[in-house]
């Protein structure tokens, strides 16, 4: 792991705390014609924390979904339920916390919260079990354990009286 992935201000966020941090900016394209982040956008906001977690622990999606056949894999979101708290508007600074709640042999669930910055309001709470499959070059995509590896890292980020089991 590179310096700049693990402290604050770093492109892919920080991991600290057992969570992991990302931070953005709203942008005119994020917002409706009100100026307020439109809704969807938090699905969106929420999926670039994510990735950039998982970045930040070196699990790279793109080497292991194109690890030879046997050992290909990707994450995809099974279910997602989100609570939108209050609104953000153009320019608003806002962090996602990125949590591992619960970690099973194909599964995971996290919790997201989009905060915003300034204040430490929470925006929007995301619940999002995610799903490992092996990463078939015929489309298909069958339910496959998580490789150690992988295990290790998402284990590696938790801290011990916050892991799950």
């Amino acid at each position: 792991m590179t310096a700049d992935r693990m402290t604050p201000g770093g492109l892919d966020g920080w991991v600290e705390d057992g969570a992991h941090h990302y931070l953005l900016r709203v942008q005119f394209e994020d917002t409706d014609a009100g100026g307020i982040v439109y809704h969807a956008n938090y699905l969106a906001f929420a999926e670039r924390a994510r990735s950039a977690y998982l970045r930040c622990i070196d699990i790279r999606q793109e080497e292991t979904m194109a690890a030879g056949a046997e050992d290909s894999m990707m994450f995809v979101v099974r279910r997602l339920s989100i609570d939108y708290m209050r609104a953000a508007g153009l320019g608003a600074a806002l962090k996602v916390e990125t949590r591992l709640q619960s970690l099973r042999g194909a599964s995971m669930t996290l919790i997201q919260e989009v905060i915003n910055f300034e204040n430490g309001h929470i925006l929007a709470r995301l619940l999002v079990d995610i799903g490992c499959v092996a990463a078939g070059r015929d489309g298909g995509a069958r339910p496959r354990r998580m490789p150690s590896a992988v295990v290790e890292r998402l284990r590696a980020a938790t801290p011990p009286d916050t892991a799950p089991g």
